[in-house]
């Protein structure tokens, strides 16, 4: 079996599944992964042929449009909207892009955000589509009814207009008029939820087709070891809390550093700060502080007594495997939704928008994480869970079991030459 993994968007949406293609390749399956090129030297060290999808102007990050979408559209619009924005700003090199890493294999498997490229690919190609929910989808019946279906439509024929001209020029031919993706789930095409049934459950009755696996961790760590000063303070003192908003930027990074400075002092605690895409600010930590550039969650989360996080799906999933509550300060409309249910679960302490935080909210719902007992029992029993499940072997059972034999499905153009015919 060959196929190639399509994922966009953060280190969280590549690291799942460079944990399947892994999976896969152990097992003696060809995986080629292709996703973003500052995500190169990642794929290479988990072992897996590499190929380029261009990055957007969104997916950079730290551009305008990045800090626009961050700071403000994402607020109130889901990712996927953004990023077919961030699509649109290098449609035709990220087009060739696939259309190179897909030509030659057996089937595609694309995450949510790469759900319309991939199925792109497997229709010209004439190969299944394998989708993968990293994310939580909307709750059953949010996204059925006839005004749903309209404002996927109303999408659909805005993507349309971005998407032919791009394809026009890759020799592709026009896409259909009536949007394509609510198809795949009446043809019953295979979904896996990359994540753990006790976390993430959604009612899978009558659809035999989606899969939820379990989580899906690398076997082994591709980011250097913590540096022996972070280990030095952690081993110094008191558990501290790690404070990390990931792939966010932040409109005032000195600011929110001196928020999260403030609130440890109130609460008494020490922290570890992974400043990321903010180390270069110009706050001056104090020695009960330790800042990192960047850090293994693995590694580093289950030495702390709480993770304070902005919800995306790769944190809060490293925050559970770890056993420790989470702060969850959620920036984006997708990231609510992981908030919201880890605090349903009892496992975090309820979330705080981004544009609504306060060192004194900070604060007590550091105290809140810390302090209760019942919360840090339930995440130390829902680790236990987490870490009991196999993931990516359960998912690689299933691709074996939906694609062997191989399944080939007409594609677009041979669709029209058969209705010709």
């Amino acid at each position: 079996m060959k196929v190639t993994l399509l994922t966009v968007g953060s280190r969280g949406d590549v690291q799942p599944m460079l944990a399947l293609g892994r999976e896969l390749a152990d097992a003696g399956h060809e995986a080629r992964m292709a996703t973003h090129p500052s995500f190169e030297a990642l794929v290479e060290k988990a072992g897996l042929p590499f190929a380029p999808l261009a990055e957007g102007k969104i997916s950079a990050g730290d551009t305008p449009e990045g800090r626009r979408w961050i700071e403000t559209d994402s607020r109130y619009l889901p990712t996927w909207v953004g990023y077919l924005k961030d699509a649109r700003t290098v449609l035709r090199e990220r087009l060739s892009d696939a259309l190179r890493a897909c030509e030659d294999s057996d089937a595609v498997i694309a995450s949510d955000l790469a759900t319309l490229l991939g199925w792109q690919m497997a229709d010209h190609y004439g190969r299944p589509l394998i989708r993968v929910n990293l994310n939580l989808p909307a709750r059953a019946g949010s996204w059925h009814g006839p005004l749903p279906r309209a404002a996927r439509q109303a999408a659909w024929r805005i993507a349309r207009a971005w998407l032919d001209p791009a394809r026009r020029d890759a020799g592709l031919p026009a896409l259909p008029a009536a949007e394509p993706l609510s198809e795949l789930d009446r043809n019953q095409s295979l979904v896996l939820r990359a994540y753990s049934a006790a976390v993430g459950a959604l009612p899978t009755q009558g659809r035999d087709w989606v899969k939820v696996t379990g989580y899906w961790f690398l076997g082994h760590q591709l980011d250097p070891d913590p540096p022996l000063a972070l280990l030095d303070f952690i081993a110094a003192g008191s558990t501290p809390v790690c404070v990390d908003f990931g792939s966010m930027l932040e409109a005032d990074p000195d600011e929110t550093i001196g928020m999260v400075i403030e609130a440890l002092e109130r609460s008494g605690r020490r922290g570890v700060l992974i400043l990321g895409r903010h180390r270069h600010g110009k706050v001056e930590l104090p020695g009960s502080v330790f800042g990192v550039d960047a850090a293994s969650h693995d590694l580093l989360f289950g030495r702390c007594a709480a993770v304070v996080h902005h919800a995306g799906a790769g944190t809060t999933a490293a925050a559970l495997r770890a056993g420790v509550p989470s702060v969850t300060v959620p920036h984006t409309v997708d990231q609510m939704r992981w908030a919201g249910r880890v605090h349903e679960l009892g496992v975090a302490s309820a979330p705080i928008r981004r544009r609504r935080l306060s060192a004194g909210g900070l604060h007590a719902a550091i105290a809140a994480a810390t302090e209760d007992s019942g919360m840090n029992a339930r995440a130390a029993s829902l680790s236990e869970t987490v870490r009991a499940e196999s993931g990516t072997a359960r998912a690689r059972e299933v691709l074996e079991e939906y694609l062997g034999p191989r399944r080939r499905s007409p594609g677009i153009e041979e669709a029209l030459e058969m209705a010709s015919g």
